[in-house]
Parts: C-alpha cells; structure tokens; sequence
C-alpha cells in the first residue's frame, strides 16, 4: 500500500495551481491546501494498518490489491468494495466526496467494461486497462473533470461563439492529441496525482471536436488549476472552525491551455456516443454512486450522533416530543439510507463478468439524498434553537483574563461545562451554518446532477413490468 509520505511527496511537483492571483509554491505546506492534503496521508498510512479492509485477493494474478481497484463479479465482492469506501470515508467523517476511492471506481468500472471503449478502437480499450493497471498498482490518486463551465447551456460547444472554451481538442500530432478549454468543479484536484477528464453532461451531435475521454498528470504543461476561496483561509482556529480547517477538499476549475496528451493516455477520441455511452452504458455511473452513497451514510452517522449530543448537553433527551423528532425525522432516514446501500451490494446486476450495484437502489438513494438532505439540517437547526446565536465569538473568550470567569459561567449548561458545550456547538455551526457548511449542503444536493435528472434515471431503473403485472392479474381476476 501507498506511504503517506510518498503520496505528500508526489504533490512537489510543480503542479500550476494559482490563488489570489499568485502561483502556490507547495500544496503540502500552503494553509489553503496543507491540512487537507494531511487528511489524505494519514489515511493512506491507516490504510496500510489495515490490509484486511483496504486490500482483497487479486482474482487474476494472485497476490492482493488495493480493494478499490476490485472488479467486482459478486454481492460477495460489492460487500469488499463497499467496506474500503468506508474506511476512506470514516477519515473525514464522510464530509470529503472525493477520496481517492471514488475515481478509481470509475476507472475500475471502465477497465470491467473495456468492450465499450473497443468499439472506437481496440487501442482505447488497451489504454483503458493500461492506465487502470497501473493507477491499481501504484495506488493513484485521481480526481476528475467532466462538467463545463455555466457559460451557455442553451448552445452546444461548437457553436459557441468562441471555440473550445469547454475542453477540446484544437491539434492532433504523431504523439498525442492537444486539449484547449476549461472544466469547472474538479473537486480534490489540488491534492491528486491524475485528472481524468471527459463530459458527463450531455453533447451534441457536431461535438466531435470536445468527444474526449482521457488522462493527464495534474503538473502537465499547461494545465492551470484556479480554486474556489478555500475555506481553510478563512478559519481563524481548528476549535472555532473543526471542519472548514481540517476537511475542505476545494472545488477548482481546470483551464487547459494546449495540453499535450499522449495517445496511450486517450480513451475516446472524437466519438460523441462512447463519451455519453462510457458513464451509462458501462457500469461506471453507479459503481461510482454506491461509493458516494456509502460515503454519505458515514455522514448521515455523524450528523444523528451530533443531534443526539445536541439535545443531551440540553438535557432533553428524556422529553417525548424529542425522542419522536430524532426518531422520526433523523434515525428513520438513516436506517431506511443504509438499508439502500446494503439492497444495492446485495442484489447486483451480473453481466460480462461485472457486478453492478442494482441501479433501482442507487437512485433511489440519490434522489432521497438530494431531497431530504435540507429537512435534516432543519431538523438539527430546530433541535439548536438559538444555541448558535449564543456563542462566544473566539475560542479567545476562554482565554483572555478579562473574559475567562464570564465564558466559563455563562455559556455552560447543567450537562456540559462551557468549553465543551460551546465546542460541540461550533461543530455542529460549521457543519451546517458556515460557508463551509453552505458548501456542504449544495454538494450533496448537485453533486452529481440536478434533481429531475436522478429522478428520470430512478424512472428508467425501476421495475415497472413487475408493478404492471400485478396490476393486470388483478384486473384479469373479475
């Protein structure tokens, strides 16, 4: 398994990552960036701690692998694989999507299913495994970008008025294909090694030229990485803000100013209906999504855990009309999630050799997430009440002679003394009321697409035929 220091190591390498307007020296070591990257080498370095999670027999050379790379041909598997994205998950409390583990579940689906990639021409599907081996075998960290910026979503790319300001290719030579353009919202970039690259948003016939599914280092010459304010920056203690300090993974945009990417890294080139077909068709989209589903449901464990200490340094878990709310509107949807997940593992579709976590459940999941995500953030703000408007401005309170004997008397309460009530308070704000916390809620409800669009995928993966069945034998019976 992957070091920790060797994956800090791996980011030095002159990656062209710019904020503020000014070109970051080291992501390991700059405050926008240095505490998360941390996050990430001290899992890998957990990760080796425990081989029984996080690797699993080689079904095809022996040996073991990262468990991440499995290709799973049963429940049996699926179960393997779901216990890695946990592990992963439980490093960040399932507030960081985009761990290492969540690419590689796609590469891992498109290797499973390299047919597809054949149909452009048997060198894609070579490149696919290629790069797939060798992401297995070195234990790379990839991140990807597959959504354009927001500049018209009425016009196809190629009648833009400018060309290529969503990624394209402008050059082909004898050693590769040249890229031009900007992705938006390639989370985890700034702290991976690869950006898989391609469009999850739709094209459009006459799209040839941005019909692209490829691999880059993210220190290519000429990629550019422009984050998003990290929220880290903006976090004046680890006490006052546990969260935004520690676990920002930083949504960044990818401008690709003529990009050379050799042909071995190129896994569609110029073909509109493989680079729609590749998400979809393939096994990629929900071998994906059962990882995020996963990681989310580590999430949904924190958040009842945080309401429940909520309501006892309150005292009020005794009271019934309490009980009935974490009850019904928290423990109930957490329990109806990961029975979701676990149906999903237990019941894959098994084609080609590659189990896929049942598409009904997955999107089910996800259309539940993205709904009533909101009602439990209103759920632990009812539960708070003014809690949250009550609350020293700084850890400093606690510190300074002159406010020292007020904070400790005033802000604690009969089942918490002050530091810890207001701490467990401050937790629970950054998660749900702070920039940060923002940014956390829009994440799960946009993360990998608008509501009517999970909906219509949840529309074409339920048994209908059954249902109508069952309608037509009781029609028959009179």
């Amino acid at each position: 398994m992957r070091r920790g220091a060797d994956y800090l190591a791996s980011l030095r390498d002159g990656r062209a990552v710019f904020l503020d307007g000014e070109r970051v020296d080291d992501v390991t070591k700059h405050p926008a960036f240095a505490e998360s990257v941390r996050r990430i080498a001290e899992r890998y370095d957990a990760a080796g701690e425990a081989l029984d999670v996080t690797t699993c027999a080689d079904p095809a050379r022996g040996g073991r692998i990262g468990a991440m790379w499995l290709i799973p041909q049963s429940a049996e598997d699926l179960g393997r694989r779901r216990a890695v994205h946990r592990f992963w998950a439980e490093g960040s409390y399932g507030l960081m999507g985009r761990t290492p583990d969540h690419v590689a579940s796609v590469l891992t689906a498109f290797a499973g299913w390299r047919q597809l990639f054949d149909r452009g021409g048997r060198q894609f599907g070579d490149n696919v495994v290629r790069f797939y081996e060798r992401a297995r075998d070195e234990d790379l960290y990839l991140a990807y970008a597959i959504v354009p910026p927001q500049i018209d979503r009425s016009t196809p790319a190629h009648k833009h008025p400018e060309p290529f300001l969503h990624p394209g290719v402008v050059k082909e030579t004898d050693a590769g294909i040249v890229i031009r353009g900007a992705h938006s919202i390639a989370t985890s970039v700034t702290m991976a090694d690869w950006l898989y690259v391609s469009y999850i948003t739709p094209l459009a016939p006459g799209d040839v030229d941005y019909a692209i599914s490829l691999v880059v280092p993210v220190n290519a010459q000429g990629l550019r990485l422009l984050p998003r304010r990290p929220y880290a920056t903006l976090a004046t203690s680890v006490y006052d803000y546990p969260l935004s300090a520690r676990f920002d993974e930083v949504d960044t945009t990818v401008v690709f100013d003529d990009v050379l990417v050799p042909w071995e890294h190129v896994f569609v080139y110029r073909n509109v209906e493989l680079v729609t077909a590749q998400f979809h068709e393939s096994p990629a989209h929900v071998t994906a999504n059962f990882q995020s589903l996963v990681r989310f449901g580590v999430k949904l464990e924190l958040l009842a855990g945080l309401a429940m200490k909520l309501v006892e340094v309150g005292r009020g878990e005794g009271d019934a009309n309490t009980q009935a709310t974490l009850g019904g509107e928290i423990a109930t949807f957490c329990a109806m999630f990961d029975a979701l997940v676990k149906a999903a593992e237990r019941f894959p579709l098994v084609s080609e050799g590659y189990a896929r976590p049942d598409p009904q459940y997955i999107y089910a999941g996800m259309s539940l997430q993205r709904r009533l995500i909101v009602d439990l953030y209103r759920t632990v703000r009812e539960l708070a009440g003014g809690a949250f408007q009550n609350l020293p401005s700084s850890e400093a309170s606690f510190l300074s002679p002159e406010t020292r004997a007020h904070t400790e008397r005033y802000y604690r309460s009969t089942a918490a003394g002050a530091r810890d009530r207001v701490k467990l308070l401050k937790l629970i704000w950054d998660f749900i009321g702070t920039e940060y916390g923002g940014r956390q809620l829009q994440y799960e409800m946009f993360y990998s697409a608008a509501q009517p669009v999970v909906n219509r995928r949840m529309f074409r993966s339920y048994d209908w035929a059954s249902a109508k069945a069952l309608v037509d034998r009781l029609l028959s019976e009179y």
